[in-house]
């Protein structure tokens, strides 16, 4: 009950986090919006870690979190430009979709999956299918929705984030979080001195970096700890829900419109996780 609160927690700040972040990178370049929100990110969970007092683990899985901090920039970049030029509707629950590497690596190394799990995974490939479809004046009568490359992209870096993880947070999750948010700037650095993106974002925007970034850490850290409690294949699979919250705000408070194949496929999409979550 716990793991399942925490990765319900995990879901509802990256859900939150997208939205904003998304908001965002349509006024501001992409790179300047994760670069503001990550500085908050890597104070909070850093005041976290010194305030527990605990030294760094000396074991070499931990440094798997350094992966997670490249695989957490690649995967945000992504998804931060699809959300910025496409649909937030269409290309977050896409982005979800990553979550089928670390249930089919839990499959193998042992873990029982149900039919409805099954059917789940099944239906979130379908929903995915179809939610990055749009009609178009082309004489195929069809085409890729925008941003729908960067959410496949976002998918596959996303399924490698929970898994690598997921190793690092077994030696201890709060190292994990604050050595994840930490790489993560530091691979974010070489991307700013290349694009040379504006920083200049004045006090407007700031309000909603902090709270991005504060969420968008504590998220990682429910993950984080979630997966020392319980197993991989649920734990990433309900994080996953994220988009549903990302749609949702994007409904209600910037009224996005979708095309009627597109939204069918959102929900098969959500419904194939909430499946996979329950079974």
């Amino acid at each position: 009950m716990i793991a399942l609160s925490l990765s319900l927690a995990a879901c509802l700040g990256w859900g939150v986090a997208d939205f904003l972040g998304g908001l965002k990178s349509r006024h501001l370049p992409t790179l300047t919006v994760l670069a503001f929100s990550n500085i908050f990110g890597v104070a909070l969970i850093g005041l976290i870690v010194y305030l527990r007092a605990i030294p760094l683990p000396r074991n070499p899985a931990l440094l798997w979190a350094i992966a997670g901090g490249l695989a957490g920039i690649i995967a945000m970049t992504l998804l931060y430009r699809g959300l910025a030029i496409g649909a937030m509707s269409v290309v977050a629950p896409i982005s979800a979709t990553g979550v089928i590497l670390p249930m089919l690596l839990g499959f193998a190394n042992g873990d029982q999956l149900s039919r409805l799990q099954w059917l789940g995974s099944g239906l979130a490939l379908i929903g995915a299918v179809l939610a990055a479809r749009e009609p178009g004046q082309q004489q195929a009568g069809q085409r890729l929705a925008k941003g729908v490359s960067l959410a496949a992209g976002a998918a596959l870096a996303t399924g490698v984030f929970f898994l690598v993880m997921d190793q690092a947070s077994e030696v201890d999750p709060y190292w994990a979080a604050f050595l994840m948010r930490l790489s993560y700037g530091v691979f974010l650095i070489p991307l700013l001195l290349l694009a040379r993106p504006s920083l200049k974002v004045g006090h407007l925007h700031l309000p909603a970096f902090i709270f991005m970034g504060s969420v968008d850490a504590l998220a990682g850290f429910a993950f984080a700890l979630a997966t020392t409690i319980g197993v991989l294949s649920l734990v990433a699979v309900v994080g996953s829900l994220y988009p549903a919250v990302t749609v949702l705000l994007s409904a209600v408070l910037l009224r996005e419109r979708i095309h009627k194949v597109q939204g069918l496929g959102v929900i098969v999409a959500l419904v194939g996780v909430v499946f996979i979550s329950a079974g």
